[in-house]
């Protein structure tokens, strides 16, 4: 599996959304971006956001390997924006996520299995599990049509 490019990263150059996805993620592999979560997951998660598709579809792969870690333990900013994120790329792409729906429609049934784990504060985020529960059903339904 390739690296994806610059142009890949941030498809519109004058994006500065995209330049920063570009400086940050540009020639890492999937254990070097899984680090950057890691590291500050708030800091990194809004690249996934603004990047284009290909490199979406690449480093989602990092997220949800954070995401199924030990390290997200109690990371509630992760499981929040990771909601907002698969809502918008739905929302703008959603024919572009089809390669990697069944990834996707895995991480939110783990998100929901493993709800406490994150400990998420419902005065701050809300319930999260029902956003969670209709995106892994519109990716099931990517997977099955």
């Amino acid at each position: 599996m390739r690296l994806p490019t610059a142009t890949e990263i941030n498809p519109i150059p004058y994006d500065l959304d995209g330049q920063h996805a570009v400086r940050n993620f540009l020639g890492k592999c999937l254990d070097e971006a899984e680090a950057l979560f890691r590291e500050s997951s708030i800091n990194y998660q809004e690249d996934l956001m603004f990047m284009g598709a290909p490199a979406f579809r690449f480093y989602v792969q990092a997220a949800i390997s954070y995401i199924q870690s030990e390290a997200s333990t109690g990371d509630a900013d992760i499981v929040s924006c990771f909601a907002s994120i698969l809502e918008h790329r739905l929302e703008f792409e959603a024919e572009e996520l089809f390669p990697v729906a069944t990834q996707l429609a895995s991480v939110c049934r783990y998100i929901l299995e493993h709800y406490d784990r994150f400990t998420i504060t419902p005065e701050i985020y809300g319930d999260l599990q029902p956003r969670f529960w209709a995106l892994e059903q519109t990716f099931l339904r990517q997977i099955h049509t």
